[in-house]
């Protein structure tokens, strides 16, 4: 799957003792229009799973070409994945990052089990979009997403 290039996002949300909680996830897809709902894929051992299976919501937060360093922040081990981040809350009380290109507030709908992985399944409730250009993983790097006038 290396071989796909995606987007790359955070998926953020809260547990229940107020505390913000994410990583970052390439498997995202719109899943429908009419109602408006999308999917995440996360391994069954991630703590954010197990957080948003509690809360029942979840935040999807597309990234910018200029937030290189936040995907690689939310995707370490760190225990301190927010400090340096500027976030704002939600509608669902989540903890939004404040410099994604769009975000989608979801409530969470359904979920798969798929092998070691788990499909959530959210409808959207809230969203909104900044705009520019979006942060793109293909064969283990990240790289900004080339304008059409770069493509030859």
């Amino acid at each position: 799957m290396g071989s796909f290039p995606t987007g790359v996002t955070v998926v953020t949300t809260r547990d229940k003792e107020g505390n913000d909680v994410g990583l970052t996830v390439n498997s995202v897809s719109s899943v429908s229009l009419v109602p408006p709902q999308l999917l995440v894929c996360l391994g069954v051992d991630k703590y954010t799973a197990t957080v948003i299976k509690s809360s029942g919501a979840f935040a999807v937060n597309f990234l910018s070409s200029k937030q290189r360093w936040v995907a690689e922040k939310f995707a370490s081990r760190a225990d301190d994945k927010f400090n340096g981040v500027k976030i704002t809350q939600g509608q669902l009380d989540l903890p939004l990052l404040t410099e994604a290109l769009a975000v989608a507030e979801c409530r969470l709908e359904r979920l798969i089990d798929a092998g070691d992985h788990q499909i959530f399944i959210g409808s959207v409730h809230a969203g909104s979009k900044l705009g520019g250009n979006p942060l793109m993983y293909f064969n283990r790097e990240f790289s900004a997403w080339r304008k059409k006038e770069e493509v030859k």
